[in-house]
């Protein structure tokens, strides 16, 4: 009897047991179902998130081409605009040089002109005033080749040269304006005819500034001519014959 008892009390015990292993068991079970619920919540979130950053990526990569291809299109295009503008640029530099050369070319036509006017109005005063006079000389001075010296770059006159023009333009003064003076040059040839007059003419100019700025004799009471080498005095074959076809005459007409 009291061993029936004994074997009671156990199976109850091994009952108990066994229900609360089970009980253990299913809470637990009940755990890891709902952490595996929020870990396939959770992937799935991931993989919505992973979606859209896709999608976003996507959208990112055919904009960049879309660019891409519109930076393509515009290259050509910038190019194209690029060389139009250095062709206007060459154009517009190419006009500005036509038109300071026509500008260079005005200025030289506006400076021969007023040259030309102001030999012209001397021509004039020349002419009226060479009518007052009857072409009678009345004085006169050759200043040979040690008198007026030509220089590298223009004639001179020495010391001698200009002391004997003193004397001439002492004596011409008083008499005007009743006289004019003709300034008359000569050369040798030993250069062309074209150069040979020029040099005779330099020294005939340089003899008549002298009258003017030093002696006071009005430019319009004086004319300049060169005969060059046409109308030499001695042979132009020695030294001493070329040096006395280099001379300046001076002669006052009344």
């Amino acid at each position: 009897m009291r061993l029936s008892f004994k074997l009671s009390l156990v199976l109850v015990a091994l009952v108990s047991v066994g229900c609360a292993s089970q009980q253990t068991l299913e809470s637990q079970a009940a755990a890891t179902g709902r952490q595996l619920g929020d870990m396939n919540q959770a992937q799935a979130s991931l993989a919505a998130a992973q979606q859209k950053l896709e999608a976003r990526l996507a959208k990112l990569e055919a904009n960049n081409a879309a660019q891409t291809a519109r930076l393509d299109q515009i290259g050509p295009t910038s190019t194209e605009l690029k060389n139009q503008l250095n062709a206007l640029q060459s154009q517009s530099a190419a006009q500005n040089a036509a038109i300071s050369a026509l500008s260079g070319r005005a200025d030289k036509q506006d400076t021969a002109l007023a040259q030309a006017r102001e030999a012209a109005d001397d021509a004039v005063k020349i002419a009226r005033d060479s009518r007052m006079v009857s072409g009678k000389v009345v004085d006169a001075l050759t200043l040979t080749d040690d008198m007026v010296l030509y220089s590298y770059e223009q004639p001179d006159l020495t010391a001698k040269g200009k002391a004997a023009l003193d004397e001439l333009i002492a004596r011409a003064r008083p008499q005007l304006p009743y006289i004019f003076i003709e300034v008359i040059g000569y050369s040798d040839d030993y250069s062309l005819n074209s150069q040979n007059r020029r040099i005779a003419l330099d020294r005939a100019e340089s003899v008549r500034r002298y009258m003017f700025e030093v002696g006071g004799i009005p430019l319009h009471r004086m004319s300049t001519i060169s005969y060059g080498d046409l109308k030499p005095i001695a042979s132009n074959d020695s030294i001493e014959g070329r040096s006395r076809n280099r001379r300046v005459m001076i002669q006052v007409l009344k």
